[in-house]
């Protein structure tokens, strides 16, 4: 016997198909803003206006239906620290979703991590808007910890990466990926240099290639130009790490990667 479809298990309550579709968006995100779901679901509707009105109100219906929890909380370090109503998955919703027995706790994510978690959503959208404009162009967007590579030490020990994002720009003519990372401008610099020589030292085992036939470039999203000032300083210090394989940029700049690939070098 065939398992029922998600809209089939949501009921005749919920048959709209966008209630389906923002029960996956919110589930694969994590934390979500209304404004961040619809903008995902911007195609459609006639307007970004009514894509915020209705995508409100359908929430609305996810959350009367125990599907989905708002978090009204000011989120330091993400926009200002604006007031935002915060989206996610009720353990009921998660078990409708994956079929999973086990229990969501949204409420006990601290505001920190929170704020990391909406930079991750963000930068997911922002890429789903960029990438929809290409013709003829996909992105596959994996997420942790399906992004995480491990490999083995120079001593045997395992060691291992893990990027926030893994990111596959493909079309007919080119193929880019990309390993994100979130920065909130929380860590010291030192840090970041360390996990890049972390990186360098997975690149060196060929692992990687083997799977897509290239590394992927490591690209830090920064939070201002200040900090994308500051840990470009820092890279160029280190005179044995790659340039090529590490970016540095600002989300705003985001979209012309996408666009236009990662620079070259000789």
């Amino acid at each position: 016997m065939t398992a029922p479809s998600l809209p089939d298990r949501l009921g005749d309550d919920l048959s709209h198909p966008i209630h389906a579709e923002l029960l996956t968006l919110v589930g694969r995100f994590r934390f979500a803003t209304t404004r961040q779901l619809a903008r995902v679901t911007r195609p459609a509707y006639r307007s970004s206006r009514s894509a915020l009105r209705q995508t409100a109100r359908h929430l609305v219906s996810l959350n009367r239906a125990g599907l989905v929890s708002h978090l009204e909380r000011r989120v330091g370090g993400w926009q200002g620290g604006s007031q935002a109503a915060v989206w996610a998955l009720t353990t009921r919703g998660h078990r409708t979703l994956t079929g999973s027995r086990s229990r969501q706790r949204p409420q006990l994510t601290s505001t920190t991590f929170l704020a990391h978690l909406l930079a991750v959503t963000e930068t997911q959208v922002l890429i789903t808007e960029t990438v929809r404009d290409l013709p003829d162009t996909t992105a596959q967007v994996t997420g942790e910890p399906h992004s995480w590579r491990r490999f083995l030490g120079p001593h045997g020990q395992p060691v291992s990466v893990r990027p926030d994002l893994h990111l596959t720009v493909k079309s007919e003519q080119y193929r880019d990926d990309y390993f994100l990372e979130i920065d909130r401008a929380t860590e010291n610099p030192a840090r970041v240099i360390a996990t890049c020589w972390t990186y360098q030292r997975y690149q060196r085992t060929g692992t990687e290639q083997q799977t897509s036939g290239a590394f992927p470039v490591v690209v830090w999203l920064v939070p201002s130009t200040r900090r994308r000032e500051q840990l470009r300083r820092h890279l160029g210090a280190e005179p044995h790490l790659r340039a090529d394989l590490f970016l540095v940029i600002t989300p705003d700049e985001l979209p012309e990667l996408l666009r236009s690939g990662p620079p070259t070098t000789t």
